[in-house]
């Protein structure tokens, strides 16, 4: 696999800027615009996946949406989706830590 392969977005093309590229003068709106991108790249990943996976189970008859819409987790899954909520969040906020600090 060449570099230029590795660096191939999902949709197939290549990244026009590098790996951090910089779009405003002010770091914190820069830093403010890759999060409002990742963030809408990541929900619609898990939207798409989401419907999928729920027309796909209907379609078998193996859950109804109505049970879907009904469930409510244990206190193991709870906790479970709140480490992987903290992940995400992470994830979200990652270009804030990259923001020099003013000293």
């Amino acid at each position: 696999m060449t570099e230029l392969d590795a660096r191939q977005t999902p949709e197939g093309g290549t990244p026009i800027a590098g790996d951090h590229p910089t779009y405003l003068a002010d770091p914190v709106l820069d830093a403010t615009v890759r999060m409002v991108v990742e963030l809408a790249a990541q929900v619609w990943v898990e939207r798409e996946r989401r419907i999928t996976l729920e027309q796909l189970l209907e379609a078998r008859g193996i859950v109804a949406r109505r049970d879907i819409e009904e469930f409510r987790p244990s206190e193991a899954q709870t906790a479970a989706l709140k480490a992987e909520r903290s992940r995400f969040l992470e994830d979200v906020f990652k270009e804030l830590r990259r923001i020099p600090l003013r000293r």
